[in-house]
């Protein structure tokens, strides 16, 4: 196991150098007014993207990293001032480009404009992974087009998703437990969901366990297994980064 993290860990080295031939055509970085609400980072709705071109908003250098090299929040680590100042970034591409290539381009642009330089660790973790149940999905792919779209509803205790990938489905997990959800289960288009908890929580006087009501509620909803296992995770150690982006 130590030799299959260290390789990992070597690997892993190399891939946190951005493409030097990813670049956006133009990109504002400016500090966020002073109290401006930018969206729920949890359902990353203060993060938009088209083809060509990526919006962020009152977003801090940590939540940068993480969208840019597609990890949690809590798989980057570094100076304190990387969760201070919040930006708000406006960057076009010079065409239409790939999820992948604009993550991409935003690692080129943050090495650019903060002088950002990091690396990656692997370590073995206690982790949730997500995985197909025996007797598949009990949900489908959409047929709609459009961005993708969370609507909670705090009243009902329910959730309707569309549009939207697995990957994006277990954000909210690895934010309520505060641990790494690894996907395991192999679906990668984008799907129309809806989930209720409100019938797995226990009558008054019982103590709610979180852990057992969504496990409950993701098996017997939508058809997936949410279980506690060791694994091998990357996590993102910034080594260096400016405390202001050079002038646009």
């Amino acid at each position: 196991m130590r030799i299959a993290l260290f390789l990992l860990t070597a690997a892993g080295a190399a891939l946190c150098q951005p493409a030097a031939s990813l670049k956006f055509d133009v990109a504002a970085i400016k500090l966020s007014a002073p109290g401006r609400f930018g969206g729920n980072p949890m359902l990353g709705d203060n993060i938009h993207f088209t083809p060509d071109s990526l919006t962020m908003r009152r977003v801090t250098l940590k939540d940068c990293v993480a969208w840019a090299y597609h990890v949690f929040s809590y798989q980057v680590s570094g100076p304190n001032g990387i969760e201070g100042d919040h930006f708000d970034i406006a960057a076009k591409s010079a065409g239409p480009a790939s999820e992948q290539d604009l993550r991409a381009m935003l690692q080129s642009l943050l090495a650019d404009r903060f002088q950002l330089e990091l690396h990656r660790q692997v370590k073995e973790v206690q982790a949730f992974v997500l995985t197909v149940g025996k007797n598949g999905p009990k949900f489908h792919e959409s047929k709609t087009q459009g961005d993708a779209d969370i609507e909670p509803d705090q009243k009902t205790m329910s959730v309707q998703v569309h549009r939207v990938p697995i990957s994006q489905l277990i954000d909210p997990l690895a934010h309520i437990f505060q641990m790494p959800v690894v996907d395991r289960t192999g679906l990668k288009g984008r799907y129309d969901v809806e989930i209720s908890v409100a019938k797995y929580i226990p009558q008054a006087g019982d103590r709610p366990d979180p852990l057992s009501i969504i496990q409950t509620a993701l098996e017997e909803e939508l058809g997936l297994k949410l279980e506690a296992k060791k694994m091998p995770v990357d996590f993102l150690i910034v080594d260096h980064a400016a405390k202001t982006p050079t002038e646009n």
